[in-house]
């Protein structure tokens, strides 16, 4: 079953602390960022800055008086959601080819990297997945997600609605100082575009989660997002890419609610169906 985590722990701190969670994640990140060469991590403070990440959500769970490890779905749950992601990029894989064999721009009928080079590609993608797609929806879903749908006065839809629109927010506000500072970049156009994208992404994960309440199958499709597993060669132009990465996240959601409704949806009410 997909659908894992029905009822959310119990925050009932003040908002103080997702309030210095956050102001300490964004203060040691800038730090990271500016201790780095080039504002590019080494491989060290990237598994360093992934420990931080646990050791936030670690310190704030804690005070918040709820077990890190209840967060953690079972390994059933990960197999589910493995299916869950498989079926999604097997079906984008699908469209992909169908559009390279069409000639359409973007899209080529040639074998991907991924295929030609599947071991540097699979590590790739642990890596994403362990230290930074784990880490990081295990903090802003896991915690921020489920405190701020608790400050919002609980599970109601309205509730699930603010708290999860809230952290997107956060989350994208969270990849500032990357763009600022490793990248390089000032206040343009891009920018907006770039808030644009990772709000639209932390709304789905956020989702995904509220529907599910898997861990496993949010960080999942974070890390395959980051590393696409793409069987032909995909070159979407740039200007292109708001418009695929709508597309690609309704096509998550719509996958997910699939698997939810086909799978069971438990015991207790599920977001769509509450007042």
């Amino acid at each position: 079953m997909v659908r894992t985590r029905l009822t959310s722990p119990t925050f009932d701190r003040s908002a103080s602390i997702p309030t210095v969670t956050y102001v300490l994640l964004i203060t040691v990140l800038s730090g990271f960022l500016l201790a780095a060469p080039h504002g590019s991590p080494t491989p060290l403070l990237g598994l360093a800055w992934s420990g931080v990440l646990v050791a936030l959500a670690a310190g704030a769970l804690r005070v918040e008086g709820v077990a890190l490890q209840s967060l953690f779905p079972s390994l059933r749950a990960f197999g589910a959601a493995v299916a869950v992601v498989v079926a999604f990029w097997a079906l984008y894989n699908l469209v992909a080819a169908g559009l390279a064999t069409a000639g359409v721009g973007g899209f080529e009928p040639v074998l991907s990297r991924v295929v030609a080079h599947p071991a540097p590609y699979l590590a790739a993608l642990l890596s994403s997945f362990v230290l930074t797609a784990l880490p990081e929806e295990l903090l802003f879903r896991g915690y921020f997600q489920q405190k701020a749908i608790s400050l919002a006065g609980g599970d109601s839809r309205r509730a699930v609605i603010g708290g999860v629109a809230a952290v997107a927010v956060l989350f994208a506000v969270f990849h500032l100082p990357r763009w600022f500072i490793a990248s390089g970049h000032g206040v343009s156009a891009a920018l907006g575009t770039r808030l644009f994208g990772l709000l639209l992404a932390g709304l789905v994960y956020g989702g995904v989660y509220a529907f599910t309440g898997n861990l496993w199958v949010v960080a999942l499709f974070h890390a395959t997002m980051n590393q696409p597993p793409f069987i032909v060669t995909v070159d979407i132009p740039a200007e292109l890419h708001l418009v695929a990465g709508v597309v690609e996240y309704a096509g998550i959601l719509a996958v997910v609610v699939l698997a939810v409704r086909l799978t069971g949806i438990g015991e207790g009410i599920p977001v769509w169906a509450r007042e």
